[in-house]
């Protein structure tokens, strides 16, 4: 579930080190001697992202004289896991997700942290979003730290809602269903040519969390039982959410739908369905609001942000989100774990440092306190901070498949909502099939 970022904005190196300059020293270990380099892959790739890094890792380096950092963009899981396997792994991954953290966990590809965050008196757990933890545990244990988190929401077109007459954003399901029917146009040729909202989209195939994980939450259901280690994909509350999606596309048409779907641009374009104003409402992230600012700056005052609404039946799941981080991990065979936990405690445990991330990409701060930045004084990205911070923040349990389970359920969603398959039984082959998986 890899989340596209923005880089919003250009940081001089004379504004970096102002913003770094006071942090302090982390819990290290270390001979201060002794000369250290360490190697650090991060999947943030170029551009203003990277050159924001380097200016961290030049602070930590003028903080720590022994050490250095040698960072290098990776995109690759496979390069990865196969410097890991090979017994040549980089000290430190700075992931775009934490969809892989489960199953690389479960190969000990990775380090469990446990140890490291317990005799370090200078780590404060309860300092980061409590929600943060969720995708960076398995079986109980960090894999990872947080660093920057991602989430969801409802963005809306105001003046789509207002040409309808519609002043507020839905507050029920049945009241965006409602909503969706009335902001929806055809033509006289049977063609969409507006829809009030489209519930699989943006979706896995650009990028983004399969949106059944986040309706299955919202109607009550859960996809995983930790205790039990067992798939529950094929729980009622599951079915419900996914009978819900498909009643969009067996009112229109399900071909009609896709053609719709096809007929705008790339995700995240002044021509994707949303930002081009064919469709009213999405369940999106942040970094849409960059885009539309960038892309179609018209437009941007327009945009709405709200909780996104649940059943009259289950109220109190207003506001679900998925809640997903850039995870810091140290693979296993790093032949400098001590130094390597020291760097990344330091970057994520620092106020300072996620301030100036998430004025810049436009992801959400994994700590609870931090300096004032420029992002929170839009009451729109406010909201998606209040969403992460609520009890309704959820995570894709990490297991030994769960890159395979969320595949699956995108395909799932997919044949049900295209009319290939009917809900219960495709949601049971599902579950049947996610335990096997398991060995259940």
């Amino acid at each position: 579930m890899k989340i596209k970022k923005i880089g919003a904005c250009i940081l001089s190196v004379v504004m970096i080190f102002s913003i770094l300059s006071g942090c302090g020293n982390s819990n290290s270990s270390n001979d201060k001697n002794k000369k250290i380099q360490l190697t650090m892959w991060q999947q943030w790739g170029g551009g203003h992202e990277e050159a924001v890094l380097k200016k961290v890792i030049r602070e930590y380096e003028r903080l720590h004289p022994n050490i250095t950092i040698k960072e290098i963009p990776v995109t690759d899981n496979s390069k990865i896991l196969t410097a890991i396997s090979g017994g040549n792994p980089p000290d430190i991954i700075d992931l775009g997700s934490s969809a892989t953290i489960g199953e690389w966990a479960s190969k000990g590809a990775l380090t469990n942290l446990t140890p490291y965050i317990n005799k370090d008196k200078d780590f404060k757990k309860d300092a980061f979003v409590p929600a943060s933890w969720k995708p960076v545990t398995y079986k109980g244990n960090p894999y990872g730290l947080p660093f920057m988190n991602f989430n969801v929401g409802l963005l809306y077109n105001k003046k789509l809602l207002a040409s309808a007459g519609l002043k507020n954003p839905p507050s029920t399901l049945e009241e965006l269903t409602k909503y969706a029917d009335k902001l929806t146009k055809v033509n006289s040729k049977g063609k969409i040519t507006q829809m009030g909202f489209l519930p699989n989209y943006p979706g896995q195939t650009n990028g983004q969390v399969v949106g059944l994980e986040n309706y299955g939450w919202i109607f009550g259901g859960d996809w995983f039982d930790t205790e039990k280690n067992k798939a529950t994909a094929d729980r009622s509350e599951n079915v419900k959410a996914l009978n819900w999606e498909s009643e969009f596309y067996k009112k229109y048409g399900a071909q009609n739908v896709a053609n719709f779907e096809k007929s705008a641009g790339a995700y995240l374009t002044a021509q994707d369905l949303f930002e081009s104003g064919k469709l009213a409402m999405v369940y999106d992230g942040p970094w849409a609001l960059a885009y539309i600012k960038q892309n179609v700056p018209s437009l941007s005052k327009d945009i709405g942000v709200a909780p996104f609404p649940a059943p009259v039946s289950n109220s109190s799941a207003k506001g679900t989100t998925f809640i997903d981080t850039n995870a810091q991990v140290i693979p296993t065979g790093s032949k400098h774990v001590q130094e390597a936990y020291d760097f990344i405690a330091w970057e994520t445990s620092n106020p300072k440092i996620a301030s100036t991330f998430a004025d810049l990409i436009n992801n959400l701060p994994q700590l609870k306190k931090v300096p004032e930045f420029k992002l929170a004084k839009d009451k729109r990205f406010k909201v998606f901070m209040d969403l992460a911070n609520s009890k309704n923040a959820h995570a894709w349990v990490q297991s030994s498949v769960s890159g395979e389970y969320t595949n699956k359920l995108a395909q799932t969603e997919n044949d049900v909502l295209m009319g290939k398959a009917e809900a219960k039984s495709a949601l049971e082959q599902l579950n049947s099939s996610i335990n096997s998986s398991l060995g259940k």
